[in-house]
């Protein structure tokens, strides 16, 4: 396209696409990030000052991709990476370099170098397999700061996650509107913070819909699919009493957990229902499909962008909290149990 082509399709004049592409003032955010989108497609170099309607120095965004064990991080396919490529995209929309840094030992990465540069304008932190000992690496952090996938109560810095208590009772409440009155939680036996918050939401949920709770309906098991399997077919075997119904702390373990109840002959959802969280594509290749909690991962990646670019232009200055509202999706896995299909108790 010509730039003539380019300014009919974003509704400007010709001098306000030649303004982009000479990073100078003089157009609307809005309107520049359209316009700059349609030089870079069609092939146009932009002056490296253009920078999403603004000139400024701090051009690159780092995005730390900290994995203390990895059983999370690398063990959940395609969550982490959502939240990176979205984050990604939004970068570009602002003008800015997405830097990737991934690291599982603090001691071995030289935060100060790495953070103190002159063009690194802020930081995103993958907070999932971060506890609180692990942030004061950050303690006085001068730069624009988010952390995304931790649920960590009480933090100093801006953070970006799924909404667990409101997930964690759709997903309950659901359960109870088929039927089940026995419902039991596939823990993270590596627990993140997230874990532990969808742990204190599920005796919450319980609680509130006047059903009883204890520790026995609290089952632990490895966090990875493959040990998950291994871990409840070996609670299985030791005679473990199941409930009516399952919710798991995250895709891998309610496939690994069905996986092994189905190698023992216990049908799902016949016998027994299940429901996972995340929302992984994989989830909907299972047999039967699982019914999930899906988590808009690529929206968390885009609110770390935007908090970020709202620091850095002074337009926000107290630290954030968002949480990033989930959707139940039903599928195969979740259905009445069969005591309430029969009337029996």
């Amino acid at each position: 396209m010509k730039m003539r082509d380019i300014a009919d399709a974003a509704g400007v004049s010709l001098t306000a696409v030649s303004l982009v592409l000479n990073g100078k003032p003089g157009i609307g955010e809005e309107k520049r990030a359209l316009v700059t989108r349609l030089l870079r497609e069609n092939g146009y170099q932009l002056r490296a000052g253009d920078m999403s309607g603004h000139s400024h120095s701090h051009s690159n965004l780092c995005f730390l991709k900290y994995s203390k064990h990895s059983y999370l991080v690398n063990g959940n396919p395609g969550f982490v990476t959502q939240i990176m490529d979205a984050a990604g995209e939004e970068c570009r929309r602002h003008g800015y370099n997405l830097l990737v840094t991934a690291f599982n030992d603090f001691s071995a990465l030289n935060l100060p170098e790495l953070l103190q540069s002159p063009t690194t304008g802020g930081v995103i932190l993958l907070g999932t397999e971060i506890d609180e000992e692990d942030l004061t690496h950050f303690a006085g952090m001068q730069k624009p700061f988010v952390i995304v996938d931790n649920a960590i109560e009480r933090l100093l810095y801006s953070s970006v996650t799924m909404n667990n208590a409101d997930a964690v009772f759709e997903a309950v409440e659901y359960l109870y509107s088929l039927g089940h009155r026995k419902i039991g939680f596939l823990y993270n036996s590596i627990p993140s913070s997230n874990d532990n918050a969808r742990r204190t939401a599920f005796e919450a949920a319980l609680r509130r819909l006047s059903l009883p709770f204890s520790d026995e309906q609290i089952c632990r098991v490895f966090p990875t699919m493959d040990g998950a399997r291994e871990s409840f077919g070996e609670a299985l075997d030791s005679g473990l009493a199941l409930p009516t119904a399952f919710l798991a702390n995250n895709d891998s373990i309610a496939l690994g957990a069905m996986r092994a109840m189905q190698e023992r002959g216990i049908r799902v959802p016949e016998d027994i229902s299940i429901i996972g969280f995340d929302g992984l594509p994989f989830s909907a290749m299972s047999d039967p499909p699982l019914t999930t909690v899906n988590v808009p991962c690529a929206d968390i990646g885009r609110w770390a962008v935007n908090i970020l670019h709202q620091q850095i232009r002074g337009r926000i200055r107290a630290t954030s909290r968002v949480l990033v509202s989930t959707h139940l999706h039903v599928r195969k896995s979740t259905a009445a149990p069969r005591a309430a299909e029969t009337g029996k108790e």
